[in-house]
């Protein structure tokens, strides 16, 4: 048997050699300068402005299988946008797939593209997917094989519960006329409808997209869920969509209520063709009383117009705009003054006919942030930001900034970062496999001097709980000004990498 002496002596003179890449050598005393060891590389580098490295990751592909011609689920190497939702990403490789020795393209003899300057919409768990006008060459078996590979595609995120598939800006209907809506489609096997509408029955059910305004005229935000519709004619259709807006969400908290649009209508509504761009027009005709009670409900006149426009043009097929008369009033232009994309900007109606397009920027999605709650504990508090920045640690931080609305001010909830900092305290960051990395300014560490050890910790884990709910953070890293202090304020120990705590919640 041979010894393990000479093993344990290996080892521990190992340890001895890595013990001084951290400390100096021994001092000689021969008068010749001390020799030390360069200190020991950190696994990662500061990061100096928010780098934006794709990550590689495996993502699943529904695509045609060859000789079946069958949906299967096709593994493939896909380089992520690191601070946006992969939906986009994925739709696009699906599109460009070109074929294998196990999977076809999606579609033969072309190639489907995302319509231009539009993006995957996401918001409420719903993915909205709008096609350019070349997929208004397929024919309806072609169009639903299309509709089920976006949709199990992008359902393979548990964000994402519900598509809409748009074809041009207009939702494209399951029948010749487009007149019956797809509606919101689900993942689905092979086997299983798509959808499903009762061939002779007028009343139907199916899950539409609702869109509410926000708290605080910031914007709107989406809700999926299933609608029971009276008849088959669009305007029935546009009226249950109105009816069902006007009801309390399932889902959405602390939104305000729209009152009862229905009743509010002067005249019964209108669906005819648009005299120019194609498709149709839903008219609205409300009585004066409207604008009042839109104020009362703190529903600015522009949000609830893309309440009502993103509504109507998702749900209801091949329609591309509504219009809206407010007592005399046709209203022709709004300025949204408190939502997140370009406040104070005209937005100009041609014809009076409001596009689906025009009211992007109001769409929003609620993103988790941290504040302090009672006793040392963390309270999540969800916050409607643009749905393009719902992933971007910038934004995350810079909502924590703002600190409570007066709303949360009221349950009693406290900034965890101190007042005198600001968004230009963000040197940069990075994400590193499952750990972000945050490189915060010097003046950031003196604004944080005499925090008290529940102060340090609730700032701290406000941080990493919050970038943690972000896809694919497992764990943060902090610098400050490039370096890793040994503590921001003499409590907690900074060098090395925080995991949530989620026991902090109350």
């Amino acid at each position: 048997m041979k010894s393990k002496r000479p093993r344990i002596f290996c080892i521990l003179g190992s340890v001895a050699l890595l013990a001084t890449a951290c400390a100096p050598a021994v001092p000689n005393n021969s008068g010749a300068p001390a020799v030390t060891l360069p200190p020991a590389l950190g696994k990662f580098q500061s990061p100096i402005g928010d780098e934006q490295r794709n990550a590689i990751e495996t993502v699943l592909l529904y695509l045609p299988e060859n000789g079946t011609g069958q949906l299967k689920a096709l593994p493939v190497s896909i380089a992520l946008p690191p601070n946006r939702h992969p939906a986009e990403t994925a739709v696009q490789r699906l599109f460009s797939f070109s074929g294998n020795g196990s999977a076809a393209p999606l579609v033969t003899g072309g190639q489907l593209e995302l319509f231009t300057g539009s993006s995957a919409e996401i918001s409420g768990g719903t993915a909205t997917i709008n096609l350019s006008a070349a997929a208004l060459a397929l024919d309806a078996q072609q169009l639903a094989s299309v509709s089920r590979a976006i949709t199990n595609t992008l359902c393979q995120w548990q964000d994402i519960k519900f598509v809409n598939i748009l074809v041009a800006g207009q939702h494209p209907g399951i029948d010749i006329a487009a007149t019956l809506p797809m509606g919101s489609l689900r993942s689905t096997a092979n086997e299983e409808p798509l959808w499903d509408i009762p061939a002779g029955e007028e009343r139907f059910s199916s899950v539409a997209t609702l869109y509410y305004p926000a708290p605080l005229g910031k914007g709107v935000l989406a809700e999926a869920r299933a609608v029971t519709f009276s008849g088959r004619t669009l305007p029935e259709m546009a009226t249950d969509l109105l009816t069902a807006l006007s009801a309390a969400p399932v889902s959405l908290t602390n939104v305000p209520r729209i009152p009862s649009l229905e009743q509010l209508l002067a005249s019964d509504i209108v669906v005819s063709d648009a005299t120019t761009g194609g498709g149709r027009i839903v008219q609205l005709h409300f009585t004066q009383a409207a604008n009042e009670m839109f104020i009362n409900a703190g529903i600015p006149r522009s949000v609830m117009m893309a309440s009502l426009v993103l509504t109507l043009t998702t749900f209801m097929p091949n329609t591309s705009g509504i219009s809206v008369q407010i007592g005399s009033e046709i209203i022709t232009a709004l300025v949204p003054t408190g939502i997140f994309g370009a406040p104070g900007r005209e937005i100009l109606f041609e014809d009076g006919i409001m596009r689906r397009s025009q009211f992007s920027s109001f769409l929003l999605e609620l993103s988790p942030i941290y504040f302090a709650g009672n006793e040392g504990s963390l309270t999540r508090v969800l916050r409607p930001l643009p749905y393009y920045q719902a992933h971007h640690a910038r934004s995350l931080l810079a909502q924590m900034i703002l600190g409570p609305g007066a709303s949360e001010a009221v349950l009693g909830l406290k900034r965890t970062l101190p007042g005198s900092i600001t968004d230009a305290d963000l040197v940069g960051f990075a994400r590193e496999g499952d750990t972000l990395l945050l490189n915060f300014s010097a003046a950031f560490l003196e604004s944080c001097r005499g925090l008290t050890p529940e102060q340090e910790k609730l700032l701290i884990y406000s941080i990493v709980n919050g970038m943690c709910e972000m896809r694919g953070i497992r764990r943060v890293r902090f610098f400050i000004a490039g370096q890793q202090p040994e503590t921001l304020s003499g409590s907690l120990y900074l060098p090395g990498e925080f995991l949530p705590q989620w026991e902090m919640l109350r």
